[in-house]
């Protein structure tokens, strides 16, 4: 399966949100926090959520002049495998200024889904983002990578690896650091892209949303002038 990464398309996010029509329930390019606090074990569920899911990264794309998408085309089929959002950001992160993008109370002038656990999901959010200000040097450019996924059933491919090198070889060439939150089990493949942890895991528990789990993440980057080149595979 060939593999090919190009910027992502203002109609992409349509072909994205029909693949809830094509493959089973859960197999598509919804990112995390929204799984946790939206499960589907439907297609017309399905459906729903990556309509929302969609239409909000579309207004991003739009609107949010930090974003650059990236995605994943397997050649063979002309599929989108994986996607990926990396921001630059040549002040610093902000806090303040980007946290809207998250956390808005519609789309599009909707409400949020009913099926949807937003107090969760804003207090996920919010809670990362607010961190960020407190483990990257404020006020110097940086990097972030804020969302990767690939579909379930083509993980393991090196789609994802493609998305990550990217934003390495921008801030390698740039000379700042990039950043990133991995969940636990997504830690070893950032390491293999020089990626660093910082400081301690983070763990959020998530019993008083109604979950009986803990959401554990790792707050990581890269320092261009720390590390030599780095090669690594999904």
């Amino acid at each position: 399966m060939p593999l090919r990464l190009k910027a992502m398309e203002l109609g992409d996010f349509n072909t994205m949100t029909d693949h809830a029509n094509i493959y089973p329930p859960g197999d598509d390019l919804v990112g995390p926090p929204t799984p946790i606090c939206w499960p589907v074990t439907t297609q017309s569920a399905a459906q729903s959520r990556l309509d929302f899911h969609m239409t909000k990264q579309k207004e991003r794309f739009l609107g949010d002049t930090s974003a650059r998408y990236l995605k994943i085309i397997d050649e063979d089929t002309g599929d989108i495998v994986s996607m990926a959002r990396w921001h630059w950001y040549p002040q610093g992160y902000s806090y303040t200024e980007g946290i809207h993008w998250e956390t808005q109370n519609a789309v599009e002038g909707r409400p949020w889904p009913k099926e949807m656990n937003v107090e969760l999901h804003n207090w996920i959010l919010m809670e990362r983002d607010a961190r960020r200000e407190q483990w990257q040097e404020k006020g110097k450019p940086c990097w972030i990578l804020m969302h990767l996924v690939t579909r379930a059933s083509q993980r393991g491919k090196g789609a994802a690896s493609m998305l990550i090198d990217w934003g390495v070889d921008r801030a390698r060439e740039d000379g700042v650091p990039a950043y990133l939150e991995a969940g636990a089990m997504a830690i070893p493949l950032y390491a293999k892209h020089g990626f660093q942890q910082i400081g301690d895991l983070v763990r959020s528990d998530l019993r008083r949303h109604g979950l009986d789990m803990d959401f554990v993440t790792a707050k990581m980057g890269l320092f261009p002038e720390l590390l030599p080149e780095v090669q690594g595979e999904e």
